[in-house]
């Protein structure tokens, strides 16, 4: 797939020109950013803002400038300097991982009360990996599990140096994947985004936001039980989520479904409810009335089905410890992104026979 790599230069004018289909005249960024960045190509939009490909006229490099709203209109909704801070200091925590989109600087519209504020990042490809992986199931091009492994130690890599910095990213989900698939036949990039959910893992109390910062089919079970006593792992929750995707392969959301209650139970059916069960903070909570009813028929309604899902001509006996690893219930029990890559499945061997660890 053609891309344009993250690492390219100034690209020539005459692709440059062809890349240009918004017209500058409909992007309306204030004179600070739009005199630096010329707007390029819309990556997409979302409920606080949209992200166009440009170009840094200072830094002669491609970039993506995100714009988080100001105001609340009929296309999005206000995003708070509290949050654009948060996002921006998350984003410079975890500054210099390649698996991880660099920050290069921040914008605010201080012209206005309601002016917009801009994320400044460099370009990391045209895709993110929800569109990555439809294109590939509509083209007929699975993913190997190679493939996976790859992918997997990337974003677990990315994420690890996320924790590293005391941060959690809590919306881990294909979308806040950028996938750059470089033009000169080197192996795909997977590049993590979308720090606008994140917050400080040592934070002393949580603002009961969790359940809101991802969508459901990725919604680590405590999240969905209440709990506001979660730690890293309900990042890798989400990143086992994507991995089973990938496997799967088709692009859609493997817990996907149209209501949380039936999203909860599809997760339940797949990665059995005994790990919840177990897990000693269960009885913490305050959904009293759940926490009975899953103490109660739990361990007898679901045993889990993830291997029957992916039996071992899918995915291999290293790849299946690591996929159930991350889809473990009990998040005592749930591996982080540093304990999942010491994995024998990430595991590389020299000629000498001496282990490598990513």
């Amino acid at each position: 797939m053609a891309a344009v790599s993250a690492e390219e230069e100034e690209p020539p004018e005459a692709a440059k020109k062809k890349e240009l289909i918004v017209p500058a005249s409909c992007v309306t960024w204030p004179s600070a950013v739009a005199e630096r960045y010329e707007p390029l190509e819309k990556l997409g939009e979302g409920m606080f803002g949209d992200v166009y490909k440009a170009w840094d006229r200072v830094g002669r490099r491609l970039v993506a400038v995100k714009r988080l709203s100001g105001r609340t209109d009929e296309r999005f909704v206000e995003t708070s300097l509290r949050y654009f801070a948060r996002e921006a200091m998350s984003l410079g925590a975890c500054r210099g991982h390649p698996s991880v989109v660099k920050l290069v600087a921040t914008h605010a519209d201080s012209a206005r009360s309601n002016g917009d504020c801009f994320l400044v990042t460099k370009y990391a490809g045209p895709l993110n990996l929800r569109q990555y992986t439809r294109l590939r199931s509509a083209e007929g091009r699975p993913f190997q599990e190679a493939e996976v492994r790859d992918a997997m130690r990337q974003l677990l890599s990315g994420a690890r140096r996320v924790h590293g910095a005391g941060v959690l990213h809590r919306d881990m989900v294909p979308e806040n994947v950028i996938v750059d698939g470089r033009r000169d036949g080197k192996k795909v990039v997977y590049r993590i985004c979308g720090f606008g959910m994140s917050e400080p893992a040592a934070r002393p109390s949580r603002d009961g936001s969790a359940p809101l910062a991802s969508p459901s089919p990725y919604r680590a079970p405590e999240i969905f039980l209440g709990s506001q006593d979660y730690d890293d792992r309900v990042d890798t929750w989400g990143l086992g989520c994507i991995m089973a995707e990938l496997i799967a392969g088709s692009g859609e959301p493997f817990f996907g479904a149209d209501l949380d209650a039936k999203v909860f139970e599809k997760m339940q059916r797949a990665v059995g409810t005994q790990g919840i069960v177990e897990w000693p903070g269960l009885q913490k909570l305050a959904n009293r009335d759940l926490v009975a009813e899953l103490r109660e028929t739990g361990c007898a309604t679901y045993t889990g089905c993830l291997r029957e899902v992916f039996p071992e001509e899918v995915l291999s006996e290293a790849g299946f410890e690591v996929l159930s690893g991350l889809l473990d219930a009990n998040p005592e029990r749930r591996l982080t992104a540093k304990a999942a890559l010491r994995k024998p499945w990430f595991r590389r061997f020299s000629f000498g026979g001496c282990c490598f660890v990513p």
